[in-house]
């Protein structure tokens, strides 16, 4: 176990907090927390620390809490991406939110498939669920933001704006396979700048949308000659952006 992350309805104070039902279930099972143990913990949106586990059962664990050190840093970048397959939307939540980006936005595309919008996965509570599961990978308490958006052009007519206002240095960057890929003279461009990285679902962006994305000020860059899936092509980006930026 990295780390438990706690609610914060399960605090009962600065000091103790308090497991029952199915997050008590959750961490005895698959974490194996135990009575006298002490364990790295985490408040949701909150400070991080040590935890001893004061009495721990399959339906109530009690903790004693110790909690001084603030989230990490999070990275000057949002994400948007093409609303995807159910199973690779929980892989682009975990890594978005592993990764520290500021926000993650789903956006409905041309050429993925219109029934994933109706997926569970996309439901506040699944959201919720895989960005607590990525959180205490990395024993963090700040998720991203992270928006669904059902109608494309909307979204960057009246949405995307929002993302670079008043930002100083801003980069908008899409992927797609007719672009350049990345490269090292572009690392002073992005030393200290705010980044919007726009990643399609598994068909790609359609023509149109990438028109509409070079419209909007965005540069279109490419990864090469491997076609990776969606949740590859995220990681691939941000290594990339975070090599440049150091």
């Amino acid at each position: 176990m990295n780390s438990l992350l706690l609610l914060p309805s399960e605090c009962l104070s600065a000091e103790k907090a308090e497991l029952s039902g199915a997050r008590a279930l959750y961490a005895y099972d698959t974490h194996g927390i135990r009575a006298g143990q002490t364990v790295r913990v985490g408040v949701l949106g909150g400070l991080k620390g040590e935890a001893k586990v004061v009495s721990a059962t399959q339906s109530a664990i009690a903790l004693d809490l110790s909690l001084s050190e603030t989230s990490l840093p999070s990275e000057p970048i949002d994400l948007i991406v093409g609303v995807s397959r159910p199973q690779t939307i929980k892989k682009v939540i975990q890594a978005a939110v592993m990764l520290g980006v500021r926000s993650l936005h789903f956006v409905r595309s041309e050429q993925g498939e219109k029934s994933y919008l109706q997926s569970r996965s996309l439901d506040e509570d699944q959201i919720l669920d895989e960005s607590t599961k990525a959180l205490e990978q990395v024993w963090d308490t700040r998720a991203p933001e992270i928006h669904v958006h059902r109608t494309f052009s909307y979204f960057l007519e009246k949405k995307y704006p929002g993302l670079v206002s008043g930002v100083a240095h801003a980069h908008s960057l899409v992927a797609h396979p007719s672009g350049e890929p990345l490269v090292v003279a572009d690392g002073s461009h992005f030393a200290s700048s705010h980044v919007v990285v726009a990643i399609g679902p598994e068909r790609g962006w359609s023509a149109q949308e990438i028109e509409l994305f070079t419209q909007a000020g965005f540069k279109v860059i490419g990864l090469g000659e491997r076609v990776v899936r969606v949740e590859i092509a995220l990681v691939l980006l941000m290594g990339q952006l975070q090599l440049l930026r150091r």
